[in-house]
């Protein structure tokens, strides 16, 4: 199994864009870098294959929270209690976001939040994803 991973860029999305990537057949070693176009961006082998997006510092902000009890994940009200609980801290608004809760978290733990621009996310995944 390998994995592709993607530098996701901080700016505007074009077709013209080449992304950095690496290729790791373990996780810890290189076999291939680079930068390409989204439609010329080396395949992740092998079964259990991955492509992994990874979003540059400069792009997220980082929020500490109490998972609030009685909000399971997948619950369509986690969403809105992450917005009442980080409504302060934020630059933007809540609608214009995409939030990531840390994994392996449950209710009532404190746990990291990371933020980014939902649109940007959205655009730049979407260009990735039609380029197969």
């Amino acid at each position: 199994m390998s994995s592709l991973l993607v530098l996701l860029p901080t700016g505007p999305v074009s077709g013209a864009l080449e992304f950095p990537y690496v290729v790791t057949p373990d996780g810890r070693h290189l076999s291939a870098s680079g930068r390409a176009a989204a439609a010329l961006l080396p395949a992740a082998t092998g079964a259990g294959g991955e492509v992994v997006g990874v979003v540059p510092a400069a792009a997220l902000s980082w929020h500490r929270i109490t998972w609030p009890r009685g909000v399971a994940a997948g619950s369509a009200r986690l969403r809105a209690a992450l917005e009442g609980l980080l409504e302060e801290q934020l630059l933007d608004e809540p609608d214009a976001l995409h939030f990531a809760l840390e994994p392996g978290k449950r209710p009532g733990d404190t746990a990291w939040v990371a933020v980014c621009d939902r649109h940007w996310l959205k655009a730049t995944l979407q260009q990735l994803e039609s380029a197969g």
